[in-house]
């Protein structure tokens, strides 16, 4: 995600996460259809696709990220209005400062709640 965030920029990058159960273990690039550097949309084409492929695969859609490449890894007006997925995790990743920052959330009670999350190396 982090990488992508750093292809995109200055735009907003977007994708999505599939894995199993609880642990996310795939991530499908998205193409940001707004090309905007403070919006995004994962295109209808790109959903489509990333929808059929977790049906092969066995697959569960676990989470939808993108970047905020000049503010803070928090929702913005615009994310709760927008987001679609309350059963999935959101992430955002911050390339406001030198160092990357991640934050992952889960939807609660009409809004945006952080969780904590752990990395696992393979």
């Amino acid at each position: 995600m982090i990488e992508h965030a750093r292809r995109e920029h200055p735009m907003e990058c977007c994708g999505l996460l599939y894995g199993s159960r609880e642990l996310i273990d795939g991530i499908r690039l998205a193409r940001n259809q707004k090309q905007s550097n403070r919006e995004f949309s994962v295109s209808p084409k790109d959903l489509l696709e990333f929808f059929k492929e977790l049906r092969a695969n066995g697959k569960n859609h676990l989470g939808v990220y993108h970047s905020h490449p000049s503010s803070e890894p928090h929702p913005s007006a615009q994310d709760v209005i927008e987001f679609h997925y309350p059963e999935v995790s959101y992430w955002i990743i911050s390339l406001e400062k030198y160092k990357p920052r991640v934050r992952c959330f889960h939807w609660v009670e009409k809004s945006f709640q952080g969780v904590a999350f752990n990395v696992v190396e393979k």
